[in-house]
């Protein structure tokens, strides 16, 4: 009993200790995850990436405008023997004189620009950077979809382990109830030490089943506070049971992330062939370039100086003529690529069909299921009620008693377990019915 005592202080303590964040409803958690989860804002700086390259491929339909410039110090331009009656004509022949040619400094400039006409690469480059963005877009829809699915997850079983404490608590109650009256039939002699030991037993179990819930309760509260990134306290101050949950009879379910990633993907696959292809197609580009060229014996001094501008322009044709095959296999390897990425879209669609059906019949089974599990505990309870007010009245002996709440016990499991069951199935489907953007 102290054991639980200070338990449930430990859970009031961090709710109330410092700030605190406080949600009502599993869709309050929804929301805030959007804006604080760490994977949602990664996924979401991915496709702000992919964002970029869309329009980084448009780019390179636009010229590339290259400038370079130079600069040379001639520290010792180098002499050349010329033949000295060249300059001299008393000069006896055979004879040579050393020239040095040139200048000290020498500048020079150019500016280049270059512009595809014709280049089909670039087309399916863009089209590649337009899906790798769709792509993200739905990468995204997906994370946001699991993640939904397991602060779903923790939300039903922090709501099931309440349930749970709950039961427990009655339990001790009885059990506790059932002990002391042992502890005097015992001490008269009426009953056995086997039948005391049970009831004792009894107690203990509740105490235990109490302390876990408890505890799972904390590490539950511990991995939705991981998952939503909060520093603070978290509190669950939602009073939702199982008998108000309104997912039944909504039975139409949004598209499946995982078809739209296996399309996209395929698509991708696609274009990617085409591109192969397109490597065989000739490629047109326009070409200008000006430069100049200055050269002078002062530095940064141009009023002697020599000006030899030069400039160009041209069309370059480049068709590929042979290499080594490797683009024909390329495209070999392509096709194969398409082939697969198209049946794993038709698997992914199939799939997707078949597991909403077996949702919706899990769905409804789970539900019909728990509320007869919640009848047949009322009658239960109803029954260790009923042998309660008989022990009292003498009409049944304390073992007949015991037995009576242990089949309470072993009901309250089996209630417990499809409530767990119907909590699963509620969040898949409130997570299919839900839009991911």
């Amino acid at each position: 009993m102290k054991r639980t005592l200070f338990l449930l202080g430990c859970l009031c303590l961090s709710r109330f200790a410092g700030a605190q964040v406080r949600f009502n409803s599993l869709e309050e958690i929804w929301r805030y995850a959007d804006k604080n989860n760490i994977q949602l804002l990664t996924a979401a700086g991915n496709q702000s990436m992919a964002s970029d390259n869309v329009k980084q491929a448009y780019g390179a339909l636009l010229p590339t405008v290259t400038a370079t410039g130079g600069f040379t110090d001639n520290v010792k331009i180098q002499s050349t023997l010329i033949p000295a009656n060249l300059f001299n004509s008393a000069a006896p022949p055979g004879t040579f004189t050393q020239v040095a040619f040139g200048t000290k400094y020498i500048y020079n400039g150019a500016i280049a620009a270059q512009l595809n006409i014709l280049n089909t690469q670039d087309w399916f480059h863009i089209k590649a950077a337009r899906l790798n963005e769709e792509l993200a877009a739905q990468n995204m829809a997906k994370t946001k979809a699991d993640l939904y699915t397991q602060l779903a997850n923790a939300y039903y079983s922090y709501l099931l382990l309440r349930e749970a404490a709950h039961l427990s608590q009655e339990n001790l109650r009885t059990t506790s109830a059932i002990y002391e009256l042992s502890d005097n039939k015992y001490k008269d002699g009426q009953i056995s030490e086997v039948t005391l030991n049970t009831a004792k037993i009894n107690r203990e179990k509740a105490v235990k089943n109490q302390d876990i819930a408890l505890q799972q309760q904390a590490v539950q509260l511990n991995n939705l506070k991981l998952m939503l990134n909060i520093k603070d306290s978290l509190a669950l101050a939602t009073v939702l049971s199982a008998t108000e949950l309104q997912a039944a009879g909504k039975n139409v379910f949004e598209e499946d992330p995982a078809i739209r990633i296996a399309y996209t993907q395929l698509q991708l696959s696609k274009n990617t062939l085409r591109n192969s292809r397109a490597a065989l197609t000739p490629v047109l580009s326009a070409f200008y370039q000006y430069s100049t060229q200055i050269a002078a014996n002062q530095f940064v001094k141009f009023e002697n100086s020599s000006n030899t501008p030069a400039q160009y322009w041209g069309l370059r044709l480049s068709v590929p003529v042979f290499s080594g095959n490797t683009k024909r296999y390329e495209i070999a390897k392509n096709k194969t690529d398409y082939s697969n990425k198209q049946l794993l879209y038709d698997n992914a669609r199939l799939q997707s069909q078949i597991s909403d059906e077996n949702l919706l019949i899990s769905y409804h089974s789970a539900q019909q299921a728990f509320l007869r599990a919640r009848d047949i505990l009322d009658l239960y309870r109803k029954n260790d009620e009923h042998a309660t007010l008989q022990l009292q009245e003498g009409i049944i002996s304390l073992d007949d008693r015991l037995k009576v709440f242990a089949d309470l016990i072993t009901n309250q499991n089996d209630y417990l377990q499809s409530m767990s069951d119907y909590f699963i199935q509620e969040y898949n489907m409130q997570v299919r019915q839900t839009k991911f953007q």
